[in-house]
């Protein structure tokens, strides 16, 4: 009852106050609550706090102290307020893994979604059961019974350098010039690249200050191409916004992530590339590795925490670049 009255209180305070702010409102509840005992006063309160849904609340408070990222737990809470509504009025001890495989049939049936996307709702569900069966809510977790869903894995391109060369000329803006510069030589994430401020920038030394996901710091590299473009873009703007990249129109506000994407996509389409801002990313971490740059400093300029996740998901490993390796050290 205690740890349930503490994650209400989480819950209720998670978008008024940091996340570093949060994780000690925590420890100081903990503290205060440390020789207190709760008991429960009637059994309409009990059985509000052990309903699925308030359950569910909780599992995403504790994903907030845990310094998840707001993506994360809004894609988590997606899935699992749509898991929440399929089992209206059901606890979560009477679900069983045959419930849950009716309920992600049912999905894929009336959505039509892809086996990608299900087996994404069959990780969040699987997550939150884990985490019922950790605090002792349920004795045992359902989702183990339930295997991973096969995915056909498509091979992602990293742009050719022909691409590059496309989307350079057929950029007549200078802010979007300077900005698919930065994001080919940083390799940032679309929401990084939108966060960056003016004072995160050392102009002197060609480098950013980044706060990547789960609030770590990383620093990334500006190319001389890159700061050429960037310098005219500044000189060109008449706004007092600390952002690095701003909108074209008053109030110039700082360009946002679905701004960015739009910037790109539309490039791309000019042109005649498929193109959005994380194929960029690809494509950098690629190049570094076919010219011999070691994974794991990579993988830090990346900012992957696992080293696979740079080997095994971002280099584009093209079939030409196999066979000359081949012929390399085997011939």
């Amino acid at each position: 009852m205690r740890d349930r009255i503490i994650s209400n209180v989480l819950i209720k305070m998670g978008s008024r106050i940091k996340k570093k702010e949060l994780q000690f409102l925590e420890n100081v509840l903990v503290e205060e609550f440390q020789d207190v005992q709760v008991k429960k006063e009637c059994t309409d309160v009990a059985k509000y706090n052990d309903s699925l849904g308030k359950l569910k609340d909780m599992f995403l408070a504790t994903l907030i102290v845990e310094n998840k990222s707001n993506r994360t737990i809004e894609q988590y809470n997606l899935h699992l307020t749509q898991f929440v509504n399929y089992f209206t009025g059901k606890d979560a001890k009477d679900i069983d893994a045959t419930g849950i495989r009716s309920f992600l049939y049912a999905y894929k049936k009336n959505r039509g979604i892809s086996n990608l996307s299900l087996n994404n709702k069959r990780s969040a569900i699987s997550s939150f059961f884990s985490w019922l069966v950790d605090e002792e809510y349920i004795d045992k977790d359902p989702t183990r019974k339930i295997k991973k869903i096969k995915v056909t894995k498509k091979k992602k391109k990293a742009f050719t350098a022909d691409e590059m060369e496309r989307m350079r000329i057929a950029c007549t803006d200078i802010r979007d010039r300077a900005l698919i510069e930065m994001l080919a030589c940083t390799g940032c994430r679309v929401s990084e690249l939108s966060n960056i401020s003016l004072n995160d920038v050392d102009f002197l030394r060609k480098k950013v200050r980044i706060v990547g996901k789960g609030d770590k710091e990383r620093t990334v590299f500006i190319s001389d191409t890159a700061m050429i473009y960037l310098n005219r873009y500044l000189e060109t703007r008449q706004d007092n916004n600390i952002a690095l990249f701003v909108s074209k129109r008053f109030p110039y506000d700082r360009l946002r992530k679905d701004g960015i994407e739009r910037v790109v996509r539309d490039l791309g389409r000019m042109c005649n590339v498929y193109a959005h801002p994380h194929k960029f990313r690809r494509t950098l971490c690629t190049n570094l590795i076919m010219r011999g740059m070691p994974l794991q400093n990579v993988a830090i300029l990346m900012g992957h925490a696992d080293i696979n996740m740079t080997a095994n998901v971002y280099y584009d490993a093209s079939d030409w670049a196999i066979e000359y390796e081949y012929i390399r050290y085997a011939a």
